[in-house]
C-alpha cells in the first residue's frame, strides 16, 4: 500500500550577505527566504540574525559578512529548488542547508 503522506524534514540554513549589509538588509533577506520557503510548501520555525562577522577567508572580495540563520520544515523534494533560488540571489555570498 502506498501512503499519500508528504515527507517533511527539519532543516537549518545559514547564509552570508556581503560586507555592506546591516540588520535592515538582513531582515529584508530573511523575509525573502521566508517567502521562498513558504511558497515551496515549507514552514519557517525561526530566523536569527547573527550579525556582522569577519570571514575566515575572502569570498568574492568580501572580508566581512552579515550572517543569518533559519530553521524550517520542508518536503525534501523541494530542497534543490530552494538551493537554486538562494544561488540566484546576488546578495547572498555563501549559504549552507543541512538536515537536522
Amino acid at each position: 500500500m502506498i501512503s499519500n503522506e508528504v515527507l517533511v524534514r527539519d532543516y537549518e540554513m545559514v547564509w552570508i550577505l556581503g560586507w555592506g549589509a546591516d540588520y535592515k538588509e538582513g531582515e529584508e533577506s530573511a523575509e525573502k527566504v521566508r517567502a521562498l520557503i513558504t511558497s515551496l510548501g515549507g514552514e519557517v520555525e525561526e530566523v536569527k540574525p547573527w550579525g556582522k562577522r569577519t570571514l575566515s577567508y575572502p569570498i568574492e572580495k568580501n572580508t566581512q559578512g552579515f550572517y543569518m540563520e533559519t530553521s524550517f520544515k520542508m518536503d525534501p523534494s523541494h530542497a534543490p529548488e530552494l538551493r537554486r533560488s538562494i544561488d540566484a540571489d546576488r546578495s547572498v555570498i555563501r549559504h549552507l542547508i543541512v538536515k537536522k
